[in-house]
């Protein structure tokens, strides 16, 4: 279970405070709300995280918690304080292991052994193109990991944008497919086909 979901629901009054630090005009604080979680979100999705809508309102919701205690000592850019709570969040996005991210278990009788199988199943259901340009995308670390996505990009003749976007999309497929596989397993029935 990811920190947010531990987390307690956002009081009405730690989201009208949260607004109300933002702009004293309700509805110019509104829209800095939007465009600083779309910032988010494009931040997010674009450092490759699965979920960045559900990290960008769980940076939101810590921050809307924490405005009682810094709205009168914090001065500056609030966007700049979003941005650092967002990179603490992203942090603990990237301490949970590589699978969890994709799918986490609804209950304790889901095994990693499960979570494999299902992965496996998905990969051998994608078109090879597709998982090539997965499995490639997301082998090496670090700066080797930069590197073969820019060769990946030159080969395929497109921008390491649209590699990204490329990327995102399969990989959305796959969680969903998992997604499905786990669920058919706990049933026990197991589907085929291709899902790209």
């Amino acid at each position: 279970m990811s920190p947010a979901k531990k987390l307690l629901d956002l009081r009405q009054e730690d989201f009208d405070r949260l607004l109300l630090w933002l702009d004293s005009d309700r509805e110019r604080a509104g829209l800095i709300y939007e465009k600083i979680r779309w910032r988010l979100i494009a931040i997010l999705a674009s450092r490759g995280c699965l979920t960045p809508e559900e990290l960008a309102d769980e940076t939101i919701d810590r921050v809307a918690r924490r405005v009682v205690d810094i709205q009168q000592i914090y001065s500056g850019d609030k966007t700049i304080y979003f941005l650092g709570v967002m990179n603490n969040v992203h942090h603990e996005y990237l301490r949970r292991p590589p699978l969890s991210r994709l799918v986490e278990p609804h209950n304790a009788t889901e095994t990693k052994e499960q979570m494999h199988a299902c992965l496996d199943n998905c990969l051998g259901k994608l078109a090879p193109y597709s998982r090539e340009v997965i499995e490639k995308y997301y082998a090496d670390n670090k700066q080797a990991k930069i590197d073969l996505r820019k060769q990946i990009a030159r080969e395929l003749g497109i921008k390491a944008a649209t590699l990204r976007l490329r990327a995102l999309r399969i990989r959305e497929k796959l969680q969903i497919c998992i997604e499905r596989c786990l669920e058919a397993s706990a049933s026990g029935t197991v589907r085929q086909g291709t899902i790209l």
